[in-house]
């Protein structure tokens, strides 16, 4: 039955007319209930990790729920929600359940994950600076300890369920993490070790912002999610650092994939050495990322970039987030797939797989968010 019911949806998805003209707002709406309904669809009080067509929402887990509590509180004191602040600290008192004795946090094998571990700091660092309380700040903490005790004598991150024997230049984000962490607990072991893993990840770089060993599955190709984790985590970390050495190659990344941003905004889900194309497939959670990422360049234009270099910026975002809404179903009356974003467009494409994803959807809200006249963006997790 499942096969039919995928197969159903795929030429629903194709047969489907966006909802014009596109209005944020609603599309920001549909989206908030689909994560509400993510967290509902267990008991726990954590998020799922998604909703598979034909099979229904997955158990709660770790980094999807950590993801969503920063958006959750940005719009919690943009359209003064506090149901939505009262979802946030549910999903973080829940990842205190789930936390390792070691202080680490496991990904889906049941194994911990450096990855993993690392984005649930951020989550836990929202809560803390949201509430003050200890117990959010001291957990994050653990988490800390763990990956900096983690680090390989190369400096880098490697294992199991990290994939493999080398580093991930997408680890960045892992530093990004870090650096905050120990900006906000003025704790400078944190911090110490991030500019050798970090000039690590600078050695991958071509000169034109592709990265080696940058991918989940396919490191000849990788996915546009973890091209955008890299530079986003790059760019972070140089501002924290204050060394523009790490920013520049974000720039270089964002320079490129601009040109990659089709008329109608779609772009391949993923891209091979000398930023070819190399999937028929979109990676929504990708383009929400790069979204993200060009839009905080373009308010960083008097740091990094010049203004013409933003509003290219933000001209490529826009036409990202069109597509991204133009994608997004909201008119289905199955509640696990309405309102969310999907991992790929279309819905058989290798990334997320007929699944529409947490970390996506919480990508697609931090885009659009930021067309929000008056957002308030304090967590930029």
């Amino acid at each position: 039955m499942r096969p039919v019911v995928r197969w159903m949806e795929y030429t629903r998805e194709r047969l489907r007319k966006p909802q014009l003209p596109l209005d944020a707002n609603k599309h920001l709406k549909e989206a908030m209930e689909w994560i509400h309904r993510a967290q509902d669809a267990s008991k726990d009080r954590g998020a799922a990790h998604s909703y598979c067509i034909g099979k229904g929402w997955e158990a709660s887990h770790p980094e999807a729920t950590a993801a969503l509590i920063p958006t959750l509180l940005n719009w919690s004191k943009t359209f003064r929600a506090p149901d939505a602040k009262r979802r946030a600290l549910e999903m973080a008192d829940w990842l205190l359940t789930v936390q390792e004795e070691s202080g680490a946090l496991c990904g889906f094998a049941g194994m911990p994950s450096v990855f993993d571990t690392g984005q649930v700091i951020f989550g836990w660092l929202a809560a803390y600076q949201e509430t003050n309380q200890s117990v959010y700040l001291q957990a994050a903490q653990r988490a800390g300890n763990w990956l900096i005790g983690s680090l390989g004598t190369d400096s880098t991150w490697h294992g199991p369920l990290d994939r493999g024997p080398r580093g991930r230049a997408y680890h960045a984000r892992i530093a990004w993490a870090l650096l905050e962490l120990g900006r906000l607990t003025n704790d400078g072991s944190y911090a110490a070790p991030m500019p050798t893993f970090l000039n690590w990840v600078l050695d991958q770089e071509h000169e034109d912002g592709w990265f080696d060993h940058n991918c989940l599955t396919d490191d000849s190709a990788p996915l546009l999610n973890t091209i955008a984790y890299a530079a986003q985590g790059l760019m972070e970390s140089g501002l924290l650092l204050g060394s523009p050495e790490f920013i520049a190659p974000a720039e270089r990344t964002a320079h490129e994939l601009v040109k990659l941003a089709g008329p109608d905004g779609r772009m391949a889900g993923r891209f091979a050495r000398g930023w070819k194309p190399a999937a028929s497939w979109a990676c929504l959670s990708g383009m929400a990322q790069m979204s993200i990422l060009w839009q905080r360049l373009q308010e960083l234009e008097e740091v990094v970039v010049e203004e013409d270099v933003g509003l290219r910026f933000l001209s490529a975002a826009n036409r990202v987030n069109a597509f991204l809404m133009r994608t997004q179903d909201c008119v289905s009356e199955n509640k696990g797939q309405r309102g969310g974003s999907r991992g790929s467009f279309p819905v058989s494409g290798a990334y997320g797989r007929w699944r529409v994803l947490s970390m996506g959807t919480k990508f697609f809200v931090d885009a659009l968010l930021r067309e929000v006249p008056g957002a308030s963006l304090p967590y930029r997790y």
